[in-house]
């Protein structure tokens, strides 16, 4: 059964009542830490809910475009290091005048709707990220004539494609939301749908100057639209005990490899470790 929703932030962190406490007024005290529950930032997850229908029906089509988009889509969530582009809710005025005082009143409340999200991951030998977004933006718009290929699944005669061209063929659905410092319990959470990667980052990666060898980050830029709700972070919350029911969070509670992997102290076989997961 459904969680009953009691109010628009049903599901998120609720705020601790502070009314018993002088806070900055007059003397503060520092022996109540009750009242200095501050909101920590930096724990967020992303989950790719769905990807371009076309995207995945080559899979089918090649087993390099397989390993590259379900390993595009893990690295996307797995490597996610954070998100930036949301906006705050805002207002405007309008104003109420006798002729000679003014008053301005409220009369129209704004939340973002189309807009830009980036992340920055550090691209993948072989390309990974800049493969996949050249086979997404190629596939909806050929560079050279701006034509709408899909990469070849809209070939073949009138009635018998592979898939007939439509936006709802084209579009990322990403669930993101912020947690608090346990990882356990949501703060806010967002569905990103109609999205869309707008860039595929190879000048950032094919540009080079003779001595310099690093490691390329390249932001990863997509346009889509946040939408928000109890409905919302409710899943977002099932998505965050899945994450809790299967990652270490306790380094004292993690079996490395390199202990699987550890000769017994007689040199003879390996140490048995079942599963990278160590429970006491």
């Amino acid at each position: 059964m459904a969680a009953e929703i009691k109010s628009i932030f049903t599901g998120q962190v609720t705020p601790r009542d502070l009314t018993q406490y002088t806070l900055y007024r007059g003397v503060t005290d520092f022996s109540q830490l009750h009242q200095f529950n501050m909101f920590e930032g930096g724990y967020s997850f992303l989950h790719v809910i769905k990807i371009p229908k076309f995207l995945d029906d080559l899979t089918s089509k090649s087993d390099e475009y397989k390993q590259l988009i379900h390993s595009y889509r893990h690295y996307l969530e797995y490597a996610f290091k954070g998100l930036s582009g949301f906006e705050d809710i805002t207002a405007d005025t309008g104003e109420v005048n006798n002729g000679v005082s003014t008053m301005n009143l409220i009369n129209k409340v704004n939340m973002q709707s189309a807009s830009q999200f980036s992340m920055n991951y550090n691209e993948q030998h072989g390309l990974l990220l800049a493969k996949v977004h050249e086979l997404f933006l190629r596939g909806i718009k050929d560079p050279k004539t701006g034509v709408k290929t899909y990469n070849g699944l809209i070939d073949g005669p009138e009635g018998n494609t592979t898939m007939a061209a439509g936006y709802e063929n084209e579009v990322f659905t990403f669930l993101y939301y912020v947690c608090d410092n346990t990882c356990r319990n949501i703060e806010k959470a967002y569905l990103i749908v109609a999205a869309q990667p707008t860039t595929a980052a190879l000048g950032d990666v094919s540009n080079s100057e003779r001595g310099q060898f690093d490691w390329k980050e390249v932001s990863v830029q997509f346009n889509g639209i946040p939408l928000v709700g109890p409905a919302i972070t409710a899943k977002a919350q099932q998505f965050l005990n899945f994450i809790n029911e299967h990652t270490i969070f306790d380094e004292m509670k993690f079996g490395y490899q390199a202990l699987k992997d550890m000769p017994n102290p007689d040199g003879t076989g390996t140490v048995v470790v079942d599963s990278p997961k160590v429970e006491f």
